[in-house]
């Protein structure tokens, strides 16, 4: 196990990194909680970020697709940050704004985008700019593979999730704090470091969340009144087909197919 000044430091740096990233570390005279390490939920300030940015992640998409092979598109996803009201979500407008261009990006009324390829915008350095207040947004990767039940996710789902997502992260920092975090990982594949859970996203409140693999059954931690469950994504003793069954608090568990 790390030293609780190791995975300060990690911690520490990661919330500066992703801001929206929560680090649990342990008081001197306590254990490390392993479920509570190193989180990575969505990437800060989505209402203003460079387009070449974003592209990372459809470059992530389609390098690490055999995680999902079924899941036809990646998507991301809008929400307000805590304590935003929920009437923000309305009116959402997104567009790839360059000095001399302009492309509309349509986005549902559930938040749910997808982002076009566009040379043009590439090639001008194009940003991709949403119609809120600064600071109000964070947005994650919504990957769901075809024929997976409903109320229910797959883990390689949310493992290419997790590889959009620190693609992101990793062009939008400099190669000095890439670096330094490689040394602090231990690894280029930061999704692949035990420390990292990924927060796995309802919008309905979730009493349990349950990783079954075969005759296999872990109970994954729920956070943020019910509405995230850290899935262990770099746990590769668990196939990328394995489902995350939940039970929403107004709703009975959905039967897994036998």
């Amino acid at each position: 196990m790390h030293s609780t000044g190791n995975f300060t430091t990690k911690c520490l740096l990661l919330a500066w990194l992703l801001a929206s990233t929560v680090c649990q570390p342990a008081m001197a005279s306590q254990p490390v909680d392993e479920e509570k390490k190193v989180l990575v939920p969505g990437i800060r300030n989505p209402d203003l970020k460079r387009y070449r940015v974003m592209l990372a992640g459809l470059d992530a998409f389609d390098e690490y697709h055999t995680l999902a092979p079924a899941a036809t598109q990646l998507r991301f996803k809008l929400r307000p940050r805590t304590g935003s009201p929920a009437a923000d979500m309305e009116n959402l407008a997104l567009r790839i704004a360059g000095d001399t261009s302009s492309i509309e990006v349509a986005v549902a009324a559930d938040g749910i985008f997808t982002l076009p390829r566009s040379e043009t915008a590439e090639d001008k350095d194009a940003d991709l700019v949403l119609n809120k207040k600064h600071g109000g947004y964070r947005w994650r990767p919504d990957i769901h593979s075809d024929g997976v039940p409903d109320g229910m996710r797959r883990l390689g789902d949310v493992r290419l999730e997790c590889k959009v997502l620190i693609a992101i992260a990793k062009k939008e920092m400099g190669f000095a704090t890439r670096t330094m975090i490689n040394g602090l990982m231990l690894t280029t594949d930061w999704c692949t470091n035990k420390e990292i859970k990924m927060p796995g996203m309802s919008t309905r409140p979730v009493v349990s969340a349950t990783l079954v693999d075969g005759e296999r059954r872990l109970a994954l931690k729920i956070e943020n009144d019910g509405k995230e469950y850290l899935v262990p994504v770099s746990d590769k003793s668990y196939s990328d087909d394995a489902l995350i069954e939940l039970q929403f608090v107004d709703q009975t568990t959905v039967p897994l197919p036998r």
